[in-house]
């Protein structure tokens, strides 16, 4: 089966809904540190990752796999300014999107087989007979940020039976029909994943900081107010990480990445306040006065980013999806009860196929810090509301 080459396609729509959550899409997988941010770091991790998967590979395709990956980055998506300035550069995701926006239609299309298609292709195919397994495609396709069932999909739609294998100019088409075509409805859709589609921080109004939205705030105090000392400290943040770490039963490695998490958590979203000035400590009224301050500002933008950190800690097992236990064990560690933790699951599971995405974790966690509905099932992401100061309560 023979699909369309990158030079096939028109002009890419750079503002179709589709193309966008696509692009969006592929910024979270290509995130994968979850900070909420990607650059040269990132597109080496890819070039790592497909390393990993191909020990036995030639030095050659290594170094040309490696050199593309630079290329992508510095020639092709981060171009604004003097190259030696974009080193520490890295994008938010709707920075990303503008960038992608920008090159898409000119070197990304004209470059796409020398940057992308043939450094992916010569890594996998191990035995250089022109074609690719579904083992090596699935392996790189992941590597490169893609979702393995759907990678195994395409191959068994490919190679129709024939047990050959895919060609470099059939996994072009693969590629290109995810970048370049703007519908919903191709076979690669889904390549990355499922397609981002929560409302973004923008699309909402103004938050007026009203009763319910200012309850919803110094319920998530008290949660993370681990010793109901009346004040928020990075220890409070340290016990979070250490108390998912044990109850997931995390490796080293994972462990730093979850407490790693929990700090970038405190320092660049919790201690600073809408000057850039930072605090060593919290009150509760200062918390709320604190977000009160920005949450119409800049920081707005910065909420999903922040909720992709906090789900990236969150999500132990690099499934791309956070299963009841790794939910529960999270709130959990902040003192919400089983029961309610299993049903607040049950209300985030949006598509109730047993695990939370991304997308159903994102869409809850902006409509708890934007949304003022007092009927949102959302407004119990931290637990039943406290409506009022009393600092014995947890509950209405």
């Amino acid at each position: 089966m023979e699909m369309k080459c990158a030079a096939d396609y028109p002009e890419v729509d750079v503002n179709a809904p589709t193309w966008i959550r696509k692009m969006r899409t592929v910024f979270r997988r290509f995130d994968s540190r979850g900070r909420g941010a990607v650059g040269i770091d990132e597109f080496l991790d890819i070039a790592t990752n497909v390393l990993s998967e191909f020990p036995k590979s030639e030095n050659y395709f290594g170094d040309q796999l490696v050199q593309a990956m630079i290329h992508l980055w510095y020639g092709v998506i981060c171009t604004d300014g003097p190259e030696h300035q974009r080193t520490g550069i890295v994008m938010h995701e709707s920075d990303f999107v503008t960038a992608m926006g920008k090159c898409i239609n000119g070197l990304f299309k004209t470059e796409f087989v020398q940057n992308i298609v043939s450094p992916l292709f010569d890594m996998a195919d191990g035995d250089k007979d022109g074609f690719m397994q579904q083992n090596e495609m699935s392996q790189v396709i992941v590597a490169f940020g893609g979702n393995q069932k759907e990678a195994e999909l395409l191959f068994r739609i490919l190679d129709a039976g024939t047990k050959k294998g895919v060609t470099k100019g059939q996994f072009e088409g693969i590629l290109a029909e995810y970048f370049f075509d703007v519908g919903i409805k191709g076979k690669t859709a889904k390549l990355f994943g499922a397609l981002i589609n929560y409302k973004r921080p923008e699309d909402y109004p103004e938050v007026e900081c009203g009763p319910v939205w200012e309850g919803k705030m110094r319920t998530m105090f008290r949660r993370l107010d681990l010793h109901g000392s009346g004040k928020l400290r990075c220890h409070d943040f340290i016990q979070i990480g250490r108390a998912l770490a044990q109850r997931n039963h995390l490796p080293k490695h994972k462990a730093d990445n979850v407490m790693r998490a929990m700090l970038d958590i405190w320092v660049h979203y919790f201690s600073v306040d809408k000057d850039g000035a930072h605090f060593t400590e919290l009150m509760e009224k200062d918390f709320i006065h604190n977000l009160r301050s920005m949450i119409n500002g800049e920081f707005r933008h910065a909420i999903d980013q922040f909720g992709w950190t906090f789900f990236k800690a969150v999500e132990v097992e690099g499934t791309g999806f956070i299963s009841m236990a790794e939910y529960r064990n999270l709130q959990e560690a902040w003192r919400v009860g089983r029961a309610e933790a299993e049903g607040m699951f049950k209300v985030l599971d949006t598509d109730k196929d047993g695990k939370i995405s991304s997308d159903e974790y994102l869409s809850a966690w902006c409509e708890y810090f934007l949304g003022e509905d007092p009927a949102s099932p959302y407004k119990t992401f931290f637990g039943p509301v406290i409506s009022q100061h009393s600092r014995n309560s947890l509950a209405e």
